[in-house]
């Protein structure tokens, strides 16, 4: 892929530090993948730290296979449990109808269809798309755009062209709330807008989805104020705010607390007018 003049400010070295694991573990996609590449041909800090950290990761996955090889049998599982893993490993890499078709005893098929009876109530329509925000949010992706180079009031019109729907950010009122910057995301196969905040303590992702199949669970505990309504929702250490607007879907992952999250979404709203 061609690297594109823009990406070589997209990512500063406090971005690649946070995810420099992750784009260790393949975990970047390619466009992500070709701004840290643009950044590490021209910052030696950081190509020296992810060099450094790549050598560690190789001698710590060496000492792992040493420990765990055939001459070392107290660190060697059981021949019983690595036979199961083994099994394991074989069916997953089996084709999904030959999965599908595999003998299955009766009391494993009827706790397997009551599970599924389950998964089916709780879980439609489709909950994942707010773990997916809220793992995003913490890998720290770099930005391809920031407030200090363009502008905070530009932010809005940077995403023009970028989506297929306007995201128009919500204007955020809360004291010590600052813009740091955006980037285009995805939520699964679908295009959001990311936003990153600095907050009094912490940060905040706010991702902005189109969803006129209203693909986004209504999960979590639902808060009014008027005809207001904000769901809020914990988990992996953040403080979510999930709120509608028409089709527009806004997933704000903070580090702040249940009460002074819902205030801080409570000055977007007014200040929309809704």
């Amino acid at each position: 892929m061609a690297i594109e003049p823009t990406l070589i400010s997209a990512i500063d070295c406090g971005d690649l530090e946070r995810s420099v694991d992750a784009w260790l573990d393949g975990e970047f996609e390619e466009r992500e993948r070709a701004e840290v590449d643009a950044h590490l041909a021209a910052c030696p800090r950081c190509r020296t730290m992810a060099e450094g950290r790549a050598r560690q990761r190789a001698a710590l996955r060496a000492k792992l296979r040493e420990a765990m090889g055939p001459e070392a049998q107290a660190g060697r599982a059981p021949a019983a449990l690595r036979a199961r893993v083994e099994q394991g490993l074989a069916r997953s890499r089996r084709p999904l109808w030959r999965r599908a078709l595999s003998p299955i005893p009766i009391a494993t098929l009827t706790a397997c269809a009551a599970g599924v009876a389950v998964v089916l109530l709780t879980h439609a329509p489709d909950d994942g798309l707010l773990e997916e925000a809220i793992n995003k949010h913490h890998r720290g992706l770099p930005l391809e755009v920031t407030a200090a180079s363009i502008g905070e009031g530009s932010i809005p019109a940077w995403f023009v062209g970028k989506l297929d729907f306007n995201p128009a950010p919500p204007q955020f009122k809360g004291r010590g709330v600052r813009l740091v910057g955006a980037r285009l995301s995805h939520l699964r196969e679908w295009p959001a807008a990311y936003i990153r905040y600095e907050l009094p303590r912490g940060q905040a992702g706010l991702f902005i989805v189109d969803d006129p199949q209203r693909r986004f669970r209504e999960v979590g505990r639902e808060v009014r104020d008027g005809e207001n309504v904000v769901r809020l929702v914990n988990a992996r250490g953040y403080n979510v705010a999930v709120w509608r607007h028409d089709e527009i879907v806004y997933s704000l992952v903070s580090d702040l607390d249940e009460n002074d999250l819902f205030q801080l979404v409570r000055t977007a709203q007014a200040g929309a007018g809704r």
